[in-house]
C-alpha cells in the first residue's frame, strides 16, 4: 500500500493526537516529530518510534519526508508553514490558518508558488453531526435558512492553561464560525460582538451576525464555566429555515460516567478506544493522505478557512469599536 510520509511540527497536546493517529494509519508513515523543547521530541521519537529534531529546519530538509502537519499554537504558523512549503512539503495546518487575513494570504501563496497541496484542519468537517447537518441544508430539505445559532462554552481550565496567549475565537470558537460559514450560501457582511472580562482577559464573546441575503446569526462563545462542569466542550448548532429545522448538541455523547466526579466523555472528537485513536480527527487525516496520494480536492477549501480569519478579524473591530462592522474578504475567499 502506498505510503505518505510526514513530518509533525509541534509536540504539543493536538500534536500528539495527530502522531496517535498517523503512528495507526496504513496510508501514513510518521517520519519525524520537531519541537524546541528537545525533551518533548525525544518522547515523541521514543513513543512512536519516529526521528526526532529540536527544529522544524531539521526536518523540512528531508528530502524523504512529503508532507508536514503544523500542530504549533496559532502565533506561530505562518514561519514553519511558508518554510515547508518552499521545501516542497504538502501541508495539513491546524486551525486556524494564521490569525490575519494577510497572514493567511502569504501561506496560500507560498502553497501555489511552489506547488503543494495544503489543507486547514477545521475538524467539524469531518463530523458526522455536522456532515449529516450541512447535508441536509444542501438538499434543501430545510428550506431557505431563516436564522442561524452556534455556541461553545468550556471549562474556564482552559483560559488558566493559556495564560492568555490567544482568543476564544482563534483557540475554540473558530470550529463553529467555520460550521455557521459552511451551513450559509450566502456571504457574511456584517458583525456586531461584545466581549466581557472580568475575571480573565476574556469571558465570553456574543456575536450578532447579517448575512447578504438577510439571514441572521448569533454565536456565543464562553470559557468561564466552574472547573467542575463534566465535560471539557459543550458546543452546539442550531438552524431554522422556511421547511424545517435541525440542531445539534454535543453536550450528551450518552455516555456519563460518575466515579468521584461525574463527566461526560468525549466520543467523537478524538476518543481512544481498542488502543486506536478515533473520531473526526482520525477521519481529518484519512481525507488529507488519500487527497494528497491520489491528487482529489480537499472537503475543506483554504478560501474558506480564510473566510473564518476574516470573520474573527472584523469581531476584534468590532468589540473595540463599539459598533457593527463590516467583513472584509482575503485576495480570493
Amino acid at each position: 500500500m502506498e505510503k505518505l510520509k510526514i513530518g509533525l511540527i509541534g509536540a504539543g497536546f493536538i500534536g500528539e493526537l495527530h502522531a496517535d493517529v498517523l503512528s495507526d494509519l496504513p496510508t501514513a508513515e510518521l517520519a519525524a516529530v520537531a519541537d524546541l523543547d528537545m525533551a518533548k521530541a525525544e518522547a515523541f521519537g521514543k513513543k512512536y518510534a519516529c526521528d526526532c529534531y529540536d527544529n522544524y529546519e531539521k526536518l523540512l530538509a528531508r528530502p524523504d519526508i512529503q508532507a508536514v502537519y503544523i500542530c504549533l499554537p496559532d502565533r506561530y504558523h505562518v514561519e514553519p508553514a511558508i518554510a515547508a512549503a518552499k521545501a516542497g512539503k504538502h501541508l495539513m495546518v491546524e486551525k486556524p490558518l494564521a490569525r490575519t487575513v494577510p497572514d493567511s494570504e502569504k501561506i496560500r501563496r507560498a502553497a501555489t508558488e511552489n506547488g503543494v497541496r495544503l489543507m486547514v484542519g477545521h475538524l467539524l468537517r469531518f463530523d458526522p453531526r455536522y456532515v449529516q447537518l450541512h447535508q441536509q441544508i444542501e438538499a434543501g430539505n430545510l428550506g431557505e435558512l431563516l436564522h442561524i445559532r452556534v455556541k461553545r462554552q468550556n471549562p474556564n481550565i482552559i483560559h488558566d492553561r493559556l495564560k492568555g496567549r490567544t482568543s476564544m475565537l482563534y483557540y475554540v470558537g473558530i470550529h463553529d464560525i467555520d460550521a455557521m460559514l459552511w451551513c450559509m450560501h450566502e456571504e457574511p457582511v456584517e458583525v456586531y460582538a461584545k466581549r466581557v472580562a472580568k475575571v480573565h482577559t476574556e469571558d465570553c464573546i456574543f456575536i450578532l451576525c447579517s448575512f447578504r441575503n438577510g439571514t441572521v446569526g448569533t454565536l456565543e462563545f464562553s470559557w468561564s464555566l466552574p472547573k467542575s462542569f463534566p465535560t471539557g466542550i459543550w458546543s452546539e448548532l442550531e438552524v431554522v429555515g422556511t421547511k424545517g429545522a435541525a440542531s445539534i448538541d454535543n453536550l450528551d455523547q450518552g455516555l456519563k460516567l460518575c466515579t468521584d466526579k461525574y463527566s461526560i466523555p468525549d466520543t467523537y472528537l478524538w476518543s481512544k478506544y481498542n488502543g486506536r485513536r478515533l473520531g473526526d480527527i482520525r477521519e481529518e487525516s484519512i481525507h488529507f493522505i488519500d487527497a494528497v496520494l491520489h491528487n482529489k480536492d480537499f472537503l475543506m477549501p483554504v478560501g474558506d478557512a480564510i473566510k473564518s480569519v476574516a470573520f474573527i478579524e472584523a469581531c476584534f473591530e468590532s468589540i473595540a469599536a463599539g459598533i457593527p462592522i463590516k467583513i472584509k474578504a482575503g485576495e480570493n475567499v
